[in-house]
């Protein structure tokens, strides 16, 4: 009985691998897909007068001034026009996660 089992096994494993082996229909490419011909040129920011180029959003490194450093990352938004900056600020509570972009501001020392 347990012969006969294991003889029917191996049967159906074999008409599985050659069944899936063969693909009706199925040649070789002669050539390789073409690319898609209507892509749009990328933009241009040459002119500082337009509006395309007026933020840029950039990711930034640094460390904090413990003493045992801590490596920060974050997004900032920079402004070209005016010379703002905002980093982006993530806080996650029992909401969920909200993110808020800050002004970034300039301290100066007395």
């Amino acid at each position: 009985m347990v012969k006969i089992i294991n003889i029917l096994l191996l049967f159906q494993l074999g008409l599985c691998f050659t069944n899936g082996q063969t693909v009706k229909g199925a040649s070789p490419l002669s050539s390789p897909p073409r690319l898609p011909s209507n892509i749009p040129p990328p933009p241009s920011f040459a002119s500082i007068s337009s509006k395309a180029g007026k933020f840029q959003i950039v990711s930034a490194e640094y460390y904090s001034q413990d003493p045992k450093p801590f490596l920060y990352k974050r997004l900032i938004k920079y402004d070209t026009t005016t010379g703002e900056a905002w980093i982006l600020y993530s806080k996650r509570d029992s909401a969920g996660e909200k993110r808020v972009w800050v002004p970034l501001t300039e301290e100066t020392k007395k």
